[in-house]
């Protein structure tokens, strides 16, 4: 991806995250031969996600060269959506990956979990002082 592709996600990420407690985050690897899967568990480890308190957080892997990508759940995120949401996540990005069209197939995946994120885990909004 772009400079300008990568600053999209950015500021798609953020506005997905406002409102949740969940964390979205995104790798690109440059790598020709890979398990996406695999290495998707890897890079969530890497990058703490497996830390964040409400094990509400996701990773998109993306591996151009190869032609694979994965989505990966926390326990709570999964717990809430199962394997049926996953399964559809991928569905409705394969197409976008397969076409060449990785910020925007990325920005599929972003917004289908981040509904998810709205509607299991809302930041709780704060009483009003009286």
């Amino acid at each position: 991806m772009t400079a300008e592709q990568r600053a999209n996600v950015a500021r798609a990420i953020k506005e997905t995250e406002a409102g949740t407690t969940g964390r979205i985050v995104v790798r690109t690897i440059p790598d020709r031969d890979v398990d996406a899967f695999e290495r998707a568990k890897r890079e969530f480890e890497r990058a703490g996600l497996h830390r964040h308190v409400t094990r509400n957080a996701a990773l998109i892997l993306v591996a151009p060269k190869a032609k694979r990508f994965a989505v990966l759940g926390d326990r709570a995120l999964h717990e809430r959506v199962g394997d049926a949401f996953w399964n559809d996540v991928v569905r409705e990005t394969q197409p976008y990956f397969a076409r060449d069209e990785v910020e925007a197939g990325v920005l599929q995946a972003v917004s289908r979990i981040g509904a998810a994120l709205h509607e299991f885990f809302p930041e709780p909004v704060e009483a009003m002082p009286s």
